[in-house]
């Protein structure tokens, strides 16, 4: 099978059904389909058992966590690559058609993480193309930079993947000390890192920015994360930071990936956090009436102003300070994880090129 997409769904409603039907529509010989169903709605499931046919499996579940989901449903794939898209989302009937021959062109290519294409943005003013710079380089670095060069919603994030990457990366991602929404940012970021991304020269996917387009819902769906990790609704103030810490570890010090030479792997790290670390400073966070606001806007202030005396070590201890405060047990989880990869490598010396505000080490 040169092909599993996978549809992890929760919604309902005749827009969601539409869309699952139009997935399943895609199952032959060359691709499978798998549609995991856990929003435990009886008319829906009953519904969707009228979808089964040859290739394409239909699973209705308990309602669970979306990580869940998606690892259930992965654990099913037979492809050597595959591709997970939302139910809010479409594809292209003709990008899917081309999938598989792609697929035969590149699929020997080990320096090929998995395959990507134009992709339309629909937002309430009107609809905009994107593709992501250098994506398609042979350089880690330069396909990073191309992948942060896009200010807007993260729709990398819908690409397809070797199998063996994302069932690999899948496995450290359950192992970190909590799940949040910006992790979509650090997968596409290990993604990069493991290899490069063919471009299929057609529109790919529909991605409806839906609640994500407006701050308040956004930070709702945000705080619906935070909220299952445990973690008390101040954390949001640190989202982007988290999300600038927690990339630069990895880029410098992880082994889930290629062994890059150190100061690439500097490089990579200083770019990614230096881009969150604009997202930090620029985008205001919501606590939604939390009780350790005060607590939160003071470390904020303080990261704000010290960020390029700080270290790793240093950033991650500050983290901590402020969980727990509301969890002493997330807070020895989360140090305990981070700092076990925080010192995999001794620290290096920053490259010269980069500023020291917006430098990570």
């Amino acid at each position: 099978m040169q092909l599993s997409i996978l549809l992890p769904t929760n919604r309902d409603g005749p827009v969601a059904i539409s869309r699952i039907a139009q997935v399943c529509s895609w199952a032959g010989p060359n691709i499978e389909v798998i549609v995991r169903d856990n929003s435990g709605n009886a008319d829906k499931r009953a519904l969707l058992a009228h979808f089964r046919r040859e290739h394409c499996t239909i699973i209705s579940a308990a309602p669970c966590e979306p990580l869940e989901n998606y690892s259930e449903i992965l654990k099913l794939a037979k492809g050597d690559f595959i591709f997970c898209l939302a139910d809010d989302d479409q594809c292209f009937d003709r990008a899917i058609e081309a999938l598989p021959s792609m697929i035969d062109q590149c699929s020997k290519d080990a320096a090929v993480a998995g395959i990507t294409g134009a992709y339309a943005l629909e937002m309430s003013q009107g609809t905009s193309i994107v593709e992501y710079k250098d994506v398609d380089s042979d350089d880690a670095a330069a396909r990073v930079t191309g992948f942060l060069s896009y200010p807007g919603p993260n729709m990398l994030f819908y690409s397809v993947l070797r199998r063996e990457l994302a069932e690999r990366i899948l496995v450290f991602m359950k192992a970190m000390p909590v799940y949040l929404s910006f992790h979509d940012q650090v997968l596409c970021l290990l993604y990069l890192l493991n290899g490069k991304f063919v471009r299929l020269p057609r529109l790919f996917y529909v991605y409806d920015f839906g609640i994500w387009e407006v701050t308040e819902s956004a930070q709702k769906r945000d705080a619906d994360f935070y909220k299952a990790a445990g973690l008390d609704l101040a954390t949001n103030k640190l989202h982007w930071f988290l999300c600038g810490f927690e990339g630069a570890v990895l880029a410098r010090n992880s082994d889930i990936f290629p062994d890059y030479p150190i100061a690439q792997r500097q490089v990579i790290a200083d770019r990614w956090f230096s881009e969150m670390f604009i997202r930090f400073k620029g985008h205001a966070r919501l606590t939604f009436g939390s009780r350790f606001t005060g607590e939160a806007d003071k470390l904020c202030e303080k990261l704000l102003t010290s960020t390029g005396q700080l270290s790793f070590q240093n950033m991650l201890t500050e983290i901590c300070s402020l969980i727990a405060l509301f969890s002493k047990d997330n807070a020895q989880r989360y140090y305990d994880f981070w700092d076990a990869t925080i010192n995999r490598r001794k620290a290096a010396p920053r490259p010269t090129s980069v500023p020291a505000e917006h430098s990570a080490a």
